[in-house]
């Protein structure tokens, strides 16, 4: 899916997202597997039933093209595999690529999920690069992801710059939480790839 090779058998894409893939595809099937079975299709029939199971759940990796002044053609790649467990705590992982309209590479690496919830298809999680992540340690990632079942997921992201400080590690809604004076942040169609969401 990401891994193309040219006739000289080189390949295009990261070997970090060829194992995350792998896992993320894997947890995807999982989730989609559970949340098809009856027990779970009876409790997203009642919101106090889809609070008692106690958890959410989101999974997957994704492809996008940035569309906004000074990034437009800049192609991302967002990977997410996070659970949140019935007392709130969370664990998870996220993966991102970032390349020039080319190809060439901007950035690649992993950020730890500090936050998730999920309200029906919505995934709203916190993502912050850990220290010894290169030049981009407390650089934080605020992203919804909006399953589209049959039709194309949809995501957006807001970004905070790394420095010294670490960034807020709850979970900021990007349309609806960043600062006053802060543009509004696009929708964009996942155009390959996809996401699952269960809460």
């Amino acid at each position: 899916m990401m891994l193309n090779r040219s006739a000289d058998g080189i390949v295009r894409r990261s070997d970090m997202f060829r194992s995350g893939m792998r896992v993320m595809a894997l947890a995807a099937v999982a989730v989609a597997g559970v949340a098809g079975s009856p027990s779970v299709a009876q409790a997203q029939q009642s919101e106090a039933t889809s609070v008692a199971t106690g958890w959410s759940v989101v999974a997957g990796l994704g492809h996008f093209v940035y569309d906004e002044p000074g990034v437009v053609g800049h192609r991302i790649w967002f990977g997410v595999q996070a659970v949140t467990a019935a007392d709130g705590s969370t664990r998870g992982h996220f993966l991102y690529r970032h390349e020039l309209p080319d190809g060439t590479l901007v950035g690649q690496g992993r950020a730890d999920v500090t936050c998730l919830k999920v309200t029906g298809n919505v995934a709203v999680f916190t993502a912050i690069v850990p220290e010894g992540q290169g030049n981009v340690k407390n650089h934080g990632y605020y992203v919804k992801i909006i399953d589209g079942g049959s039709e194309p997921d949809e995501i957006v992201d807001a970004q905070a710059q790394n420095g010294p400080e670490r960034p807020p590690t709850h979970c900021l809604d990007p349309e609806t939480d960043l600062p006053p004076g802060s543009p509004q942040r696009p929708r964009y169609p996942v155009l390959m790839g996809g996401y699952v969401v269960h809460g």
